[in-house]
């Protein structure tokens, strides 16, 4: 039934290329961990911080992240694409090797789990948290099944910078006790916008393998006007974070976005992606240090 929202009758049994820790792409789950841990910490200066509960929110973090990133993988290759990461089944595979047909089930164990956890943390904090979870499971899920997906549309970089910028820093400062209101959706731009980057530099590099099944930013930009586009969102990145967090330790990640774009400017094979984690890693661990000092 879950083939019914992809592009094609998926006839053979395949495996993914590597291991389960691989699938989850474990580079870019600094995305959820880092907002909520800045959430956290903007919540301990007018509260008292309870670790308990940001532990058990890191691990529902990583967990629903994991399963977005494992039916990313599962759909993307339903519908033509992600070829060189699923190979045919080899029936003496070992275990840690997914098999295609495994992920929905893995997800959707997943994400039970992450349902309980969120109805523990919701009786023991803000019900808030119960459907800001649900919008942001409903979005991670929208963003890459079926044929109109959110990606496929050119919303893949809304849809991130949503999921993994406000979402997970509100829900963390609720956690907390902080009340929801107005003024604290102005925390997580500086993240929405690292999180809008790192969307658009795989859209930019996936340009020629995302042609014929999506209709992304970078396509309908082309690539030079993308890369000016991802250069503004990082300019908007550093402005917006001096501005919310009084604090230039930001600029310790410049070096890595100058590098960053200028790997546009080079020959094919640079690692972008990487280095686009990278910068959302330095960039994050500055501003969860400006909130400390």
């Amino acid at each position: 039934m879950v083939q019914l929202l992809g592009y094609r009758n998926m006839t053979s049994e395949y495996q993914y290329y590597s291991n389960w820790f691989r699938i989850i792409r474990p580079v870019t789950l600094t995305a959820s961990v880092m907002p909520v841990t800045a959430g956290t910490l903007l919540a301990s200066q007018v509260m008292d911080f309870s670790l308990f509960r940001f532990g058990i929110l890191l691990v529902i973090s990583v967990l629903i992240q994991a399963a977005v990133n494992m039916l990313n993988d599962y759909f993307d290759f339903m519908k033509g694409q992600e070829e060189g990461k699923w190979q045919n089944r080899d029936p003496y595979a070992s275990f840690l090797t997914p098999q295609y047909k495994q992920v929905p089930y893995v997800s959707i164990s997943l994400v039970a789990v992450v349902s309980i956890l969120t109805l523990w943390l919701a009786s023991e904090s803000s019900f808030w948290i119960i459907p800001l979870g649900v919008a942001g499971l409903v979005l991670g899920y929208c963003y890459s099944a079926g044929k109109r997906s959110l990606s496929s549309l050119g919303l893949g970089e809304v849809a991130a910078a949503v999921c993994l910028g406000p979402l997970p820093l509100i829900i963390a400062m609720l956690v907390q006790g902080v009340s929801m209101s107005w003024a604290i959706l102005i925390f997580p731009i500086p993240f929405s916008l690292l999180m809008a980057t790192m969307v658009l530099t795989n859209n930019i590099r996936d340009i020629e393998k995302d042609n014929s099944t999506r209709r992304t930013v970078a396509i309908r930009l082309g690539r030079k006007k993308a890369v000016y586009l991802l250069t503004a969102i990082l300019a908007l990145t550093y402005i917006s974070s001096i501005l919310i967090f009084s604090s230039g330790w930001v600029i310790v990640s410049l070096p890595v976005a100058i590098e960053l774009i200028h790997r546009f400017y080079q020959p094919d094979g640079q690692n972008h992606m990487g280095m686009a984690a990278l910068h959302h890693l330095i960039h994050s661990l500055a501003i969860i240090s400006a909130i400390i000092l």
